[in-house]
């Protein structure tokens, strides 16, 4: 179908773009807007980043990641230097929240478990530790609370919109009750559209009103 080639030049493209990927190996395969993305990259961070990077591709609504990772010196880095690194970040990325997380790692495989009160807590956990060295996987179970949590305030709305990196645009947050009015430019109808994902993900948020406007 044309509409996958034309997709997968897309996605090509989009990837040679970026200097740090120059020396991945990275096959894509497209099939009903689905990318099927495999081959090895020497960082585990660059497996994220091309998630990522075809995630930002318009047109594409799904990922499958068969990517993996191989290290260039395997036994350079040990997992208890590898589990300090990670409680580093998690102490300085999600505060008190991080003694919830259940770490466990065996030859740079890193399984996270435990229970966090918001969906953006438990994808900022992968996040924040993507760039550190000797990690090969993330495989990510922690479960979000369903207890009640208290009302979330307008700060906590902004700190999950800017805790994606791709957001660049500046916002605004009007908290009306469990009704939320967002304003403010977007450079892109896809920065647009996920700052309407997330914030409609946070816990208590039953209705959004987009005011956003796209620059052009």
């Amino acid at each position: 179908m044309k509409s996958n080639e034309s997709l997968q030049l897309k996605v090509a493209n989009q990837l040679k773009k970026d200097p740090l990927l120059k020396d991945a190996f990275i096959v894509v395969e497209i099939c009903n807007n689905e990318a099927s993305v495999s081959g090895k990259v020497n960082k585990y961070f660059k497996k994220a980043l091309v998630c990522k990077l075809v995630k930002e591709v318009t047109g594409i609504k799904n990922i499958v990641d068969s990517i993996e990772v191989y290290l260039l010196n395997p036994g350079h880095f040990s997992d208890e230097a590898i589990a300090n690194a990670i409680v580093e970040k998690f102490e300085k990325n999600l505060g008190s929240s991080y003694k919830n997380i259940n770490l466990s790692i065996k030859e740079g495989h890193v399984v996270l478990e435990g229970i966090l009160q918001w969906h953006y807590q438990k994808l900022l956990t992968t996040d924040c530790i993507a760039y550190i060295e000797g990690i090969v996987s993330i495989k990510n179970n922690i479960r979000i609370s369903k207890i009640p949590e208290p009302l979330i305030s307008e700060k906590d709305i902004l700190a999950a919109i800017y805790k994606e990196e791709l957001i660049t645009a500046d916002i605004n947050v009007d908290l009306n009750g469990k009704k939320v009015i967002l304003t403010g430019t977007v450079p892109s109808s896809f920065q647009k559209k996920l700052v309407e994902k997330i914030v409609s993900e946070l816990p208590g948020i039953q209705e959004i009103e987009t005011k956003l406007v796209i620059q052009k």
